[in-house]
């Protein structure tokens, strides 16, 4: 057994042992940008192999965004060498090298290997998301008429970014899925300034919504409307005004998501024909909790 720091040359080896061990398959293209965005954020990869050094699982971790000591746990062992004590010494050596920090892994179902796995090791239920997503972007409702409502993203990349992170605050500070961005990961990860569409309410930006178009899927993360405008027909305006941007940017589908228990959201969402996809729940473990 050997454990070592991920190749250029695993990425197909790492993009089957994904495919084997989650429960959506993943594209060449977009495997390899997720590999890619989570080296880019200071993320790290381990591989480990059988006794003739052939891959057979892997490790990923990367900081999550707006949660300092928080670290995203990803990976997998092939089905065929699980039970045999590589999980647990991948999992240790994360832990020897990540340091005390807290460790978020997303789950399809408690059921699953993975959640077994991790269970028995500590880990618990720290929430629950609802992934929605609309089939069709076809046959789009208009775009409510308000005299008081425009939304454009702002061309400006700065002021796009700094609009962004003082209304995400705005947004979601009150809440338990706040989870804030700085302007530097937000300038790292946005493709451009025009990926965010803003509500402005006159002149005065009241929401947002930062779209992601993927293989004809498209993915709004996060969306918001600023505390005290919430409940009055804002966040119908701008999502409907999303789906109408997404279309015309290719896609051909769109995917949303919130936590379970965020009701006015999910109602909003499935208002306009989003559906329950699937359930994510991530399971967390504080690394000195850890027990061997």
């Amino acid at each position: 057994m050997i454990i070592r720091a991920y190749r250029t040359a695993d990425t197909a080896v790492l993009l089957h042992i994904h495919n084997q061990t989650h429960p959506t398959p993943w594209t060449d293209g977009r495997f390899a940008r997720y590999v890619a965005d989570v080296l880019g954020a200071d993320g790290r990869i381990w591989v480990i192999t059988n006794a003739n050094e052939d891959p057979i699982g892997y490790a990923l971790t990367a900081p999550i965004p707006g949660l300092p000591g928080q670290i995203e746990l990803d990976g997998g062992i092939l089905p065929a060498w699980q039970r045999q004590g590589y999980g647990s010494a991948l999992l240790q050596h994360v832990r020897q090298h990540a340091g005390p920090v807290h460790l978020s892994y997303c789950v399809a179902s408690l059921g699953s290997p993975a959640a077994r796995f991790l269970q028995r090791r500590g880990f618990t239920v720290e929430h629950e998301e609802w992934v929605l997503g609309r089939p069709s972007l076809n046959e789009l409702p208009p775009i409510p008429e308000r005299s008081d409502g425009h939304c454009a993203p702002f061309v400006n990349r700065r002021r796009a970014i700094h609009t962004f992170c003082a209304l995400y605050d705005a947004s979601f500070a009150a809440h338990p899925w706040y989870q804030p961005y700085t302007a530097a990961e937000v300038d790292a990860t946005l493709v451009a300034a025009q990926d965010i569409l803003f509500l402005r309410r006159d002149d005065t930006p009241i929401g947002f919504a930062w779209l992601h178009v993927r293989d004809g899927v498209g993915e709004i993360e996060p969306f918001g409307i600023v505390d005290g405008w919430q409940g009055l027909g804002y966040g119908r305006f701008l999502l409907t005004a999303v789906l109408h941007q997404l279309a015309q940017r290719g896609a051909t589908t769109a995917q949303i998501g919130a936590w379970h228990n965020n009701h006015p959201a999910l109602h909003l969402y499935q208002s306009l024909g989003f559906q329950h996809h699937h359930t994510q729940t991530y399971l967390t473990l504080s690394l000195s909790e850890l027990q061997w």
